[in-house]
């Protein structure tokens, strides 16, 4: 795990090579691969992940695609630069995730299929700093100019024709800024002044803010971070939801949800699920292939689990009454499937706060966005 200021990370960005023009050898396919480790934070910090760069310069637009791919699918027009510099960080404060992106002309898309297959059910604010875009939705189209601030609710379509840009990112779990009573549904592609507003200005310069000192920060201070965060961000837009929000909610979203506001209920099962969101078992196995709806609710309640034990001092009495909270039966299951599922027991949590842990098979990216 590095480690990076705002500074190191545009110089960094700034000293990556241009693209060869000949075929990576089968020796380079090693090389080739974008280099994101797992990563580890500090004993008292907070995880950074950043975007590295593969040695073969020939490799660095797929890397980048690769990187994104848990959020958008990246395409590449005729006027993409890939010599300009690309760089991106991004910091899990245990609710959220903060980070910032240098990248060169690119197009950005949620289709209806990736949305199916992913489930997720966030907001991500991205404030421009530098850069141009087009942002197209099933409503509307529309530019989006620097010192604006552009609103992606992931459950819904959008294409992205981008330029050059270098802006600050704030991914957001939807139910967050609902329990604020923010409801950004209808937001979904608009762009807002975060310039000429006061208030945009102040939640963005907090934002950028955090993640500049985001190495020095303990896991306290990101938790504080996070929630004012999510305040700041959940007042700014409230009363802007022009509009009316979709009717149509993707329905393993719906599933989704409805597992969140259960998770303490030891009873949570598929057949309860089905019954009370209408649902035939098979449609709910389906939708959680391959490692099926009782394996997606237990990881679930462990994630919820790991974000209780970081929030205060892991004694033994707290992780028996988070055992309970989550949704498990007893203590002496709950210390098993944490140590299957992290790698280490619960009173080691708060030294071993690890949120990218996951299945291979995930990427870092993918893995932090989930556990929200």
């Amino acid at each position: 795990m590095r480690y990076y200021s705002a500074a190191a990370l545009k110089a960094s960005a700034e000293q990556q090579p241009g693209p060869a023009t000949a075929t990576a050898s089968a020796a380079d396919a090693e090389a080739s691969r974008p280099r994101e480790a797992e990563p580890e934070p500090p004993a008292t910090g907070i995880a950074c992940l950043r975007f590295e760069p593969p040695a073969d310069p020939d490799a660095l637009g797929r890397a980048w695609q690769a990187h994104l791919a848990p959020v958008f699918a990246v395409s590449f027009g005729p006027e993409t630069d890939l010599t300009v510099p690309i760089a991106m960080r991004s910091y899990h404060l245990g609710e959220l995730l903060v980070g910032d992106v240098i990248a060169p002309a690119h197009i950005l898309e949620r289709s209806p299929e990736m949305i199916r297959q992913q489930g997720l059910d966030h907001i991500l604010l991205q404030f421009y700093r530098r850069g141009r875009s087009l942002v197209e939705t099933d409503h509307a189209a529309g530019p989006v100019s620097e010192v604006q601030c552009i609103v992606f609710d992931l459950a819904q379509p959008v294409r992205i024709v981008a330029g050059a840009v270098d802006a600050t990112n704030v991914l957001i779990p939807r139910a967050l800024l609902e329990k604020q009573g923010c409801r950004p549904d209808a937001l979904h592609g608009r762009p807002l002044d975060h310039d000429g507003d006061p208030f945009g200005r102040l939640v963005h310069n907090f934002v950028a803010n955090v993640v500049a000192c985001g190495d020095r920060l303990d896991r306290r201070e990101a938790l504080a971070a996070a929630s004012a965060i999510t305040h700041l961000c959940a007042t700014w837009l409230r009363g802007r939801e022009a509009g009316s929000s979709p009717q149509h909610q993707d329905v393993r979203i719906r599933v989704r949800r409805f597992i969140e506001a259960e998770l303490g209920n030891p009873k949570l099962s598929p057949a309860l699920i089905a019954t009370q969101l209408g649902l035939s078992r098979s449609t709910l196995y389906r939708l959680f292939t391959p490692n099926g709806i009782v394996s997606y609710i237990r990881d679930r309640r462990l994630m919820h689990a790991m974000r209780m034990l970081i929030r205060d001092e892991a004694h033994p009495a707290r992780i028996a009454r988070i055992a309970y909270a989550v949704g498990f039966s007893d203590e002496r299951t709950f210390r098993r499937a944490f140590k299957r599922r992290f790698g280490f027991i619960p009173s080691d949590a708060a030294q071993r706060l690890s949120p990218g842990s996951s299945a291979e098979s995930l990427s870092v990216l993918q893995s932090w966005i989930e556990s929200l």
